[in-house]
């Protein structure tokens, strides 16, 4: 009952009603629980089909002002009010917007912007809106509608690149209209360059790093990520976060890392399965990317961001499998007439053994004629096959290294020894990274495993022999 009271309420704030799309009142039942980003996917959903709803717009932003993500939020209040030019509560969330970042100039300037609050120049706004709709409407589903599987800025319901759009046109044609009136000065101050709005970023780490996520700037908001785990190790959030910059900027290895910690991240922390799953599917591994997206599968909400293409995908590489099999069976009864009777029976002995000579992997990276690769490393490691990875990871650090494979490498090869239990080398190996690597990704890790390890060390004998 509160709820809908609540939806009720909302509705006759900003004029208009939510009972024409039953999604509008779903989605305040979500925000009034706290389920943020449920809430924001029904939003979507409305401008997916109506590009125009200021309502949704205004919904959105209300929950973009809980999530403390300002820049959404104030994008949001501004589509709200370009396609409904009388809605002076979306008017009134951008200046609360500004006044949350100390900004008054330009909270003023945004009041001043309402018709009711300026109506001389109403008039000429209104008019100078309506040739506006048309190319905004295509910008519209960029800010709302879901992103492709492929593009992980979708932790941001909007595209900040609307943020910054406070129509120009209208401007010019209202200091036409009314060259003295203080509100030409309001309208000039809030037309300011997109560069000025992406300066007025969240002073909290983790909120700038979110800020720069979603704008693009994947290689400014990596230090973020660093800079929240050294303040708060285990932060579930800057795992996450790192976890998709690191995939944006291709070094997958770094990105699976990080999207496995970042699984217990209680707001997004599912949508790592999903990205865990394109790693899978980058290397060719279908059946770690099957796991990954039913894991995906089991928590995402019907109208999550990604369900719609994990199930397209899972259906994919079902028929991928079936087709093979398919096409081995047909292979296999081709062959059975061409074989002689004689042939038929030591076929079985021929598949028995197969299996056997399976486990080549390691045989082939300790060859004499491979080249040690951080990722063949990694494959061995992740094989079990610890000592020949030992000796990848000891090869590498001879080679010419960047600084940030390095640091990874030293802290595999700890991970390595103590796996082999010579917990004294691991301490060693952990130790260099945190001294020498102090800024690094996996600074913090380094640091847990030093004191897990020194632990092990002064225990040894009273641990049982760990198994693969």
């Amino acid at each position: 009952m509160n709820i809908r009271i609540s939806a009720i309420a909302l509705a006759c704030l900003v004029g208009l009603s939510f009972s024409a799309d039953p999604r509008m009142e779903q989605g305040a039942r979500f925000e009034a629980k706290g389920d943020f980003e449920m809430a924001l996917g029904e939003y979507r959903a409305v401008l997916a089909e109506n590009p125009k709803s200021a309502e949704a717009y205004f919904a959105a932003a209300q929950v973009r002002m809980k999530m403390k993500d300002y820049s959404g939020a104030l994008a949001n209040y501004r589509l709200a009010y370009k396609f409904e030019p009388t809605m002076s509560a979306a008017y009134e969330g951008a200046a609360k917007v500004y006044e949350v970042l100390g900004q008054k100039a330009k909270a003023d300037a945004e009041r001043a912007k309402d018709p009711k609050n300026n109506p001389v120049a109403a008039e000429p706004v209104q008019e100078a809106a309506a040739p506006a709709e048309t190319p905004a409407a295509t910008e519209a589903p960029k800010a709302d509608a879901p992103k492709a599987e492929t593009a992980p800025a979708a932790p941001v319901a909007e595209a900040p690149k609307t943020v910054t759009a406070p129509e120009p046109k209208p401007v010019e044609k209202t200091a036409e209209v009314a060259k003295p009136e203080p509100a030409k000065v309001a309208e000039t101050k809030a037309a300011e360059p997109v560069k000025e709005e992406s300066a007025a970023l969240p002073t909290d780490p983790f909120e700038k790093g979110k800020a720069l996520f979603a704008e693009g700037k994947y290689k400014e908001a990596a230090p973020l990520w660093r800079e929240v785990l050294r303040k708060q190790p285990g932060h579930a959030g800057a795992y996450f976060y790192a976890g998709l910059t690191r995939y944006e900027l291709g070094e997958m290895d770094k990105a699976e890392f990080n999207l496995k910690k970042g699984l217990e991240y209680k707001e997004e922390g599912n949508d790592a399965n999903f990205f865990l799953a394109k790693i899978a599917q980058k290397s060719n591994k279908s059946d770690q990317e099957l796991k990954f997206l039913a894991a995906y599968m089991k928590k995402a909400a019907p109208n999550a961001k990604y369900r719609a293409a994990a199930e397209a995908r899972i259906a994919e590489i079902k028929a991928e499998k079936e087709s093979k099999n398919q096409s081995a069976a047909a292979d296999s009864k081709a062959a059975e007439p061409a074989e002689a009777p004689k042939t038929v029976e030591p076929a079985p002995t021929q598949v028995a053994k197969a299996p056997v000579a399976e486990p080549k992997v390691a045989d082939i990276a300790d060859a004499p004629s491979s080249t040690p690769t951080l990722a063949n490393a990694n494959l061995l490691y992740s094989a079990g096959s610890i000592e020949s990875a030992l000796k990848m990871y000891k090869a590498l650090l001879e080679t010419d290294q960047q600084p940030e494979d390095r640091y990874f490498t030293m802290l595999q090869l700890g991970n390595a020894y103590r796996e082999l239990r010579d917990f004294h080398s691991a301490v060693v190996r952990y130790r260099e990274v945190v001294q020498q690597f102090p800024d690094s990704d996996w600074a913090a890790e380094a640091e847990r495993a030093l004191e897990d390890a020194v632990w092990l060390e002064k225990h040894a004998s009273e641990l049982p022999r760990r198994t693969r």
